[in-house]
């Protein structure tokens, strides 16, 4: 079997009956020292891996890649770091977001007497507000490591491997066709949901002045790897499709010999000679920096900043009322494929320009936003409709997370 069609396989056997789809997270914060607000290291003293030993003190079973302590798990929750040390709080999928809910507020209560006697903030903002990408190291992993040096001369990409935070949700499919339908309707989206959880205000040490950075920087990357073209204008973009771009795109680093080693070939040419195994696919997809991700874990969304709590639970709660309602989904693929080419073109750049207020066809981002809480709030079950009211504010008030986050930086700051 050749890596493509082992892409194919593994991206089915993620497929889930409708009755059964349950919804994961991670959630994404950044490190700190509180009195420069600059990155913490991940070693020394106070550094990263010491936090997280700290963990492992108590229930959290240590997860490490040779010496190095990269993250933690207990239970259905697994802390890991990201490429820049970023500090990743990974939820397995559920169908309750009530069961995420009092998971992170546990895990942020864990930490809370840890890092105030550290003198150090974990911060739910989606970029470093002190610290240039340049200046952060790369933590001890193998393959961040290798996916950093091959990125080395990508600005917008190793800001965004180093630099920023997400909340990410990660959705299930029940089959080819459904895959199709929920990537293209949360791709056309992204634009939206950027623009409605903006929440980058500083940009390597610099104010931003436009909104949505986290989508600029998708825009600038130079990579393969973040680039995923057609997926509203082809006839099809089903498994097949997706397995292409990513059999197309660079390896990075494969396994040689039981250890991982660089690579600059495609994955289709770095696996033409090898028994490709489910593995081999997994590893092929998990180095993919597209937006919208097909993983062994699902379908990711991968374009939303860093949030604070309750503001990510409730971008969790819309996304889950919205795709996992057959209604919501049929209806928001109609709107996505009766997009004009120039308008599809346009909205992007007018979300960077305005954010939310950016004029789209007769109306608003904010428009559309409200139309998008209103259609999924009824749906969510009665016990998780309230997850969704944190984002009142920002549609009927006008305010704007990163004005907000930024505000915040500036007291912490002095």
């Amino acid at each position: 079997m050749r890596i493509k069609e082992q892409i194919v396989a593994t991206l089915r056997k993620n497929e889930v009956v409708h009755e059964e789809f349950k919804i994961g997270v991670s959630f994404g914060h950044i490190l700190v020292n509180r009195a420069d607000m600059k990155a913490v290291p991940f070693d020394g003293e106070q550094g990263i891996e010491s936090l997280l030993e700290y963990l492992t003190r108590g229930e959290w079973e240590g997860l490490y890649e040779e010496d190095f302590l990269i993250g933690a798990q207990k239970g259905d929750v697994t802390v890991l770091l990201g490429a820049g040390g970023q500090i990743e709080f990974h939820h397995a999928k559920t169908d309750s977001l009530k069961v995420i809910d009092k998971a992170y507020l546990d895990f942020l209560q864990e930490l809370g007497s840890e890092l105030e006697a550290r003198n150090q903030l974990m911060l739910s903002i989606g970029y470093q507000p002190v610290s240039k990408a340049s200046e952060i190291e790369t933590v001890p992993m193998v393959k961040a490591k290798l996916l950093a040096e091959a990125l080395k001369d990508d600005a917008a990409a190793l800001q965004t491997l180093k630099g920023r935070a997400k909340t990410v949700v990660k959705l299930d499919y029940a089959h080819n066709d459904d895959f199709e339908k929920k990537y293209r309707v949360v791709h056309t989206l992204a634009p939206v949901f950027a623009a409605l959880l903006d929440n980058i205000p500083v940009v390597d040490g610099e104010d931003y002045a436009g909104f949505v950075a986290g989508l600029d920087m998708d825009d600038r990357m130079e990579t393969a790897l973040a680039k995923v073209e057609n997926v509203m204008s082809s006839h099809s973009f089903k498994y097949a499709q997706y397995a292409n771009i990513t059999g197309n795109a660079p390896a990075v680093a494969i396994e040689e010999n039981g250890a991982i080693a660089a690579c600059d070939k495609s994955n289709e040419e770095a696996y033409e000679n090898v028994t490709v195994t489910e593995d081999h696919a997994i590893a092929a997809l998990g180095m993919m920096l597209t937006e919208v991700r097909g993983t062994e874990n699902g379908l990711e969304l991968h374009y939303i900043d860093a949030l604070p709590y309750p503001l990510n639970m409730a971008f969790v709660a819309l996304v889950k009322g919205l795709i996992y309602n057959v209604d919501n989904l049929n209806a928001l693929q109609e709107f996505a494929t009766g997009i004009t080419v120039e308008n599809r073109e346009n909205l992007r750049p007018s979300a960077k320009e305005k954010g939310l207020n950016a004029a789209y066809m007769e109306g608003t981002l904010r428009e559309i936003a409200k139309d998008l809480y209103f259609m999924a709030t009824p749906q969510l079950p009665e016990e998780e409709q309230h997850y969704t009211q944190p984002l009142d504010a920002i549609i009927f008030r006008e305010i704007c997370p990163k004005d907000v986050t930024k505000r915040q930086l500036k007291a912490m700051q002095g």
